[in-house]
This record gives C-alpha cells, structure tokens and sequence, in this order.
C-alpha cells in the first residue's frame, strides 16, 4: 500500500505544477449535510410512522422501496442485492454501463432516474465539478472505518466529499497460455501487427477513450496522460494499425470470451481477467489457462468509487446501501465474487484462498509492479483523447 500512496501523491503533485486546485471547492447547489438526508415524500417510501431508529442505526421508516443504481458489468455479486432487499426491504434496480463516458453522458442528461453511480477516479473529478454529484454523509457509513486511510483523500476528490473507494484494479493483459507457452511481457504482442497478425479476429482491446490509447502511449514509451499533438497523432497511427486485426473494441464481454476460447488475447481490467479464470457464479465457468500480466512498459492502476446523483430523491436509502456495501463480510463477497481490489482492509482478510493466491501470481499488483502504473487524469487538454477515439473508431 506504500507504492499506491506514493503513486497518489505523485498524481497531486502533477496536477498542482499543472495548476489544478487539488482540494474539492466547498459545494454550492447543495450544501455537505449536516443531519441524515431526508426521504421523506419519495415515492414509494416505506414510512410506517415508527421514529424508533434499531440498534443497526438504520431509520426503516425513512427507507424508499426502491433504489436504482447504474453500475459497471459483471460488478457485483447479484445475491448482495437480495440479501439487502430481504434486509431492507428495499428492491435495488441495477442497470449496467461500459464506459464512463457513456454513464456521465446519460447523467448530465438529466432525469436518469438512478440514485448511485459507480465513476473511475477520473470521471468522479469531472462529476463533481459539473455539480452531478451530491455530499456524502460520512455520519451514516459508519463501516468507513473499514476503508484504507490509504486510498482516502484522493487526488480526484479531496475529503472525500462526493465519493467513498468501492474497488479498485490495474490494466494490463489478459491471455490464454496455451497459445504462448512462452509467456507474454510487453505491449508489442497488441501493437505489433507482426506479432498480432497469427492471431487476427481472436483479440479485443478495451473500448474506452482513455485506456486503448492510454496503453498505445505506454508502449510508445510514454505517459497515458500524454497529450502533446505528436505523440497523440502517434497514438492514434498505431492504433488504426491495429484495428484490423482486432475481433472488437470490447469492455463488456471479454471476461465471457476469454473463458470460452473465442478471444486468446486481451486488452483487460485485472478483475475481468480474473473472472475468466474462475467463473463468475452461476453466469459461466472459468478457464484455467487464463493468465493476467502487466507488460514491461507499464499500464493504469485506477479506482472505481460509489457516488450518489445529485438529482437522487433516495439520499438517505442510498447511504444505507453504500454503508452495507462496506461490511467486512460482505465487501469480501463481493470481492470473491467480482475478482477485483477491494479497499476494506477488514475485508480483504476474509478473502478466499483462491482469490490470494491468485492475486499473487499477478492478478494483484506486488511491489515492483507499482514502479510500473501510473493513474489516468483529468486536465484541459484531456479532451483531447475524445477527438483521438473518434478517428480511430471511425475510420
């Protein structure tokens, strides 16, 4: 945890020479809250007039009978959400995204109609300045103490203001070892179309505006926040090279297509590899053969953080959810289920033997893999990347 403090700090220290605040401006359209959010008046509310509070902390009355969340896929084990709808009787309405991109497009829309969303490090820095996201009530997760000091008080969203660490990962490669006995250890076997060639239509790479061209730059030897117009027309000549020769630019199904033998080779988050190794529940079963790597050249490490809209009429029912969510027990569930980091310290002990131990043969970052990662950032010129995607994708 060392390494990814100081890869943290690394981060603010960037943003400030570049200019950036690295402390959230105190909000303005909705103040931090200084008593528990009310619910009261939202449809479907479970009031039953009962002001006792239980010895959970948790006010049934003021819970609505429904909450929705827009969340990654294949990111949380989907018993949690009965098991707390039993609890609770709240029935969570889950609905799945790909790309941050598309989720804050959809939000700043307006009327979504969801209540948590779950944005990268990253895209929590742009939410929150557009003012999409609401204060966090720390006074009711009272399992925060759980979380690492470590991954608190980011570069992204200082104090914790608009958003607590849900899981986290590192993107690298994810491939199927009986077609490289030899193993894989740098980003040419994508780039290379002489290397990528034997295995044209067998390989996907992850369709997001920042991580595909992100992995490009670390193989050109330089930042994924990169932006010089140089480097960036060299970006993108490499990766319509590539194109051809890919399956699919893919960020939903890899997990399910590396298992199944139809994708050899992939672009991946670690915990997406990880579920094709072991099966995701009841969905599908593992391969074996599925070996995750982090190539020479480096690659991203990157947190994903739950957020409540601001425009969501469930706050209170929404700081329950979050604050179940960060029970040891229960964080460690979804952890063995999802296959990614999670930050509850209490949590990651209650981990399964299996999930370690392959979180040790590199599904997990160890020490000198964090001399390799580097997180993706938010500046003025980022936007640049957009225009980047949208050549390449529409070529």
């Amino acid at each position: 945890m060392a390494r990814l403090l100081a890869l943290l700090t690394a981060v603010l220290v960037v943003l400030a020479a570049c200019g950036a605040p690295t402390a959230a401006p105190a909000p303005t359209a909705a103040p931090a809250p200084t008593a528990a959010p009310a619910d009261a008046g939202e449809p479907g509310a479970t009031g039953n007039g009962d002001s006792e509070t239980p010895a959970d902390g948790v006010d049934r009355s003021r819970l609505a009978a429904e909450l929705r969340v827009y969340n990654w896929t294949d990111y949380i084990d989907p018993d949690l959400l009965d098991e707390f709808e039993q609890e609770y009787g709240v029935r969570v309405v889950l609905d799945n995204f790909d790309a941050n991109e598309d989720m804050i497009a959809k939000v700043r829309a307006g009327g979504s109609g969801y209540d948590i969303v779950v944005p990268s490090d990253y895209a929590v820095d742009i939410m929150w300045r557009d003012g999409l996201l609401q204060p966090i009530d720390k006074s009711l997760l009272p399992n925060l103490q759980y979380i690492d000091p470590e991954l608190l008080d980011t570069y992204f969203d200082p104090g914790n203001i608009y958003s607590i660490p849900y899981m986290y990962g590192i993107s690298g490669i994810a491939y199927n070892q009986s077609f490289f006995p030899n193993g894989i250890d740098s980003w040419a076997v994508l780039f290379d179309p002489a290397q990528l060639e034997a295995f044209r239509g067998q390989v996907s790479m992850l369709d997001d505006e920042r991580e595909t061209p992100g992995a490009a730059m670390r193989y050109l030897g330089k930042s994924v926040n990169e932006t010089d117009p140089a480097a960036l027309a060299e970006a993108e000549a490499l990766l319509k090279a590539q194109t051809p020769l890919l399956a699919a630019y893919n960020s939903s199904d890899v997990n399910r297509k590396l298992a199944s033998g139809e994708y050899v080779l992939a672009h991946s988050w670690s915990g997406m590899a990880m579920q094709a190794r072991v099966g995701l529940g009841d969905e599908f079963s593992g391969n074996p053969d599925i070996v995750f790597v982090m190539p020479k050249e480096g690659g991203v490490i990157w947190m994903d953080n739950l957020a409540i809209l601001q425009d969501s009429p469930n706050a209170y029912t929404a700081h329950v959810f979050i604050d179940f969510l960060l029970r040891p027990e229960i964080a460690a569930r979804n952890t063995d289920y999802v296959g990614y980091l999670t930050p509850n310290l209490a949590g990651e002990e209650l981990l399964s033997d299996e999930i370690k131990e392959l979180y040790a043969a590199g599904f997990a970052p160890d020490e000198a893999m964090y001399e390799r990662l580097e997180w993706i950032v938010r500046s003025d010129e980022t936007s640049a990347f957009t225009d980047l995607w949208t050549a390449v994708k529409g070529q």
